[in-house]
C-alpha cells in the first residue's frame, strides 16, 4: 500500500517534470512530434490537439486530471 508521503513525492516529481516541459516549450526547446496516443490511458489524441499543443503526450482528460492532482492553475 502506498502511503501519503510516497504519493506526495510522486506528485511532486510529476509536477516538476511537467513544469520543466512547459518551460522548455516556452523556450522553444521541446522537440519531437506529439504522441498519437496518450501516454497515460492509451486513447488516441485528437489531431487538433496534437497541432495546437506541439509535443503533447497526454489526452485532454488525462492532462486535466494531472493538473488537478498537481494543483496546477492556468495563469500562474
Amino acid at each position: 500500500m502506498v502511503d501519503q508521503f510516497d504519493r506526495a513525492q510522486e506528485l511532486d516529481a510529476q509536477h516538476l517534470a511537467d513544469s520543466l516541459v512547459a518551460q522548455q516549450r516556452r523556450a522553444g526547446q521541446l522537440s519531437g512530434p506529439a504522441l498519437s496516443h496518450c501516454a497515460d490511458c492509451g486513447d488516441e489524441i485528437p489531431f487538433a490537439r496534437r497541432v495546437a499543443v506541439p509535443g503533447c503526450r497526454l489526452c485532454i482528460d488525462c492532462q486535466t486530471l494531472r493538473e488537478k492532482q498537481t494543483g496546477y492553475r492556468h495563469g500562474k
